[in-house]
């Protein structure tokens, strides 16, 4: 509770903050977030795969390490050679883990439905998100998948994913298969709303993607890796990981550099790069969530 009171706090600030800067300035703080806190939650996969591998010697780093990079540059000739189904998986990929992050520890009974409970919760966030800035949201997903999208396309798909998220999310209330207080769940949806209704698109994915997904599972990986979550753990996760961060960045200057990367097509390319890495981490998380 009181680390969503924060999250409240600092998401409240964002707007506020967002106000006084005009919108490259907001863009640029943005990407800085993003490329900081939000790479960085991904950034320590390799270790974390360490401590679930209890037979980790030399030989198994190597291996882990090249599946790891295969999975990324498969990802990233996937989005070349076959764009729809690769922004597809990973719209799918990322809503799994944005509900499984939120509710994975909360959840009671560990069953197949759950897949389809922290999917739809995840997919009908990120498709408020689309429906409210449609306008902006279209232009992007036509320059990846290189096909025409209608826009009710949106008000459709936000329908469907509400009606089943209501549904499989009464049964797990009623049945008490999840330890929340359904008041204070509706409540964060709204201020969802607000955030993304308020926010312009970039910066309303920046506030959700960091202060309500990044730093709740920074949180989780450092009470995993180290027992606890506090300011000298956060020392020693960046510690643990900024070779990978770094390597991440240095993969993302070189996508930009391939790509003829500019302002106009920033967000596109941005796509490719979180795709490329969310894939493995996703595996890895959920592997850990397995294991706890």
């Amino acid at each position: 509770m009181k680390l969503k009171s924060g999250m409240i706090v600092a998401t409240v600030f964002s707007l506020w903050f967002s106000v006084y800067f005009d919108e490259y300035t907001e863009a640029a703080i943005a990407y800085t977030l993003i490329m900081s806190f939000g790479v960085l939650h991904g950034a320590n996969d390799i270790r974390l795969i360490q401590s679930i591998n209890l037979n980790y010697s030399k030989s198994v780093f190597c291996k882990i390490v090249l599946i790891y990079v295969s999975v990324v540059l498969s990802i990233l000739i996937l989005f070349y050679l076959f764009p729809i189904l690769a922004l597809s998986l990973f719209i799918l990929v990322s809503g799994y883990h944005f509900g499984e992050q939120h509710w994975s520890q909360s959840v009671v009974v560990h069953s197949f439905w759950n897949i389809l409970f922290y999917s739809l919760y995840g997919l009908f966030i990120l498709f408020m998100l689309f429906n409210i800035k449609s306008e902006q949201v279209v232009p992007i997903l036509e320059d990846v998948m290189q096909i025409s999208m209608p826009l009710a396309f949106f008000d459709y798909s936000i329908l469907f994913l509400g009606l089943g998220l209501l549904a499989i999310g009464s049964y797990y209330f009623l049945n008490k298969r999840v330890k929340r207080n359904l008041l204070e769940e509706l409540f964060v949806l709204v201020v969802f709303f607000i955030i993304f209704k308020t926010a312009s698109l970039l910066w309303g994915f920046c506030i959700y993607f960091i202060i309500w997904h990044s730093i709740p599972s920074l949180k989780d990986q450092m009470d995993y890796l180290y027992g606890e979550s506090n300011w000298k753990t956060f020392g020693r996760y960046v510690k643990d990981s900024l070779l990978y961060w770094i390597l991440s960045i240095i993969g993302l200057l070189a996508l930009l550099w391939f790509l003829n990367g500019s302002s106009e097509n920033m967000i596109t390319i941005l796509i490719y790069f979180l795709a490329a890495i969310t894939f493995p981490h996703v595996i890895v998380m959920s592997r850990l969530e397995h294991k706890n």
